[in-house]
């Protein structure tokens, strides 16, 4: 065999190895996910195939991904990949320690579970995207223009209305679950009465003319 390919395989081989590792932080944090919204119902196993997740040969995608709410539009962007997803995991447990969750990556990897876990839950399309925004942001600290903006900002207001504003909370406190549960339902609520929308969003998101 060939210098070449020996490389090749060495490089497939490593990213494999981190294409596992990244799959049990995946599961880990699921299941995290998984207990905070438990009162909201149960969103099921991990499953990979929902997810961008595979390894890169040649710039090759060996398994096309699904959509993903942090995929970025264009396919040329770095975000593009599945490993796009593999490297914030990796970073964020890296991080995990000495930063907790109040890091970037942890907000598109959180972005990418609850978004999933809110489309199992029956939330569709924008609604569920903008539930998986705000979840990110309540769980790390930082904004990530997907969703709807105005439905973003509602969750973290919700989310903070009764605690203070900070992000070392616990998937497992029953305040969390409670107030988790209370978002959902007015999520679930704005999907299913278009005029309750308008009335608590869309009317609140107006935004005025500049004169001239």
């Amino acid at each position: 065999m060939e210098l070449e390919e020996l490389l090749k395989d060495r490089e497939f081989d490593e990213g494999q190895k981190r294409l596992n590792e990244a799959l049990l932080i995946a599961q880990r944090e699921w299941e995290n996910v998984r207990s905070s919204l438990e009162l909201s119902g149960d969103i099921g196993e991990f499953d990979k195939e929902d997810f961008m997740i595979g390894v890169i040969e040649e710039d090759v995608i060996i398994r096309e991904p699904f959509l993903s709410p942090t995929k970025s539009v264009s396919v040329y962007a770095p975000t593009y990949y599945p490993m796009y997803f593999v490297k914030n995991l990796l970073t964020m447990d890296q991080k995990l320690a000495t930063e907790g969750y109040s890091t970037e990556e942890a907000l598109y990897v959180f972005i990418e579970l609850a978004t999933k876990a809110a489309g199992r839950l029956g939330l569709k399309g924008s609604f569920s995207m903008s539930f998986g925004a705000g979840y990110g942001s309540a769980r790390s600290g930082w904004i990530a223009e997907k969703g709807y903006p105005r439905e973003r900002e509602l969750f973290v207001e919700m989310f903070f209305r009764n605690r203070k504003k900070s992000y070392d909370w616990d998937f497992f406190w029953n305040s969390i679950k409670e107030d988790l549960n209370g978002i959902f339902i007015k999520f679930q609520a704005w999907q299913n009465d278009e005029t309750l929308y308008k009335k608590e969003v869309k009317s609140k998101a107006v935004v005025k003319p500049m004169l001239v």
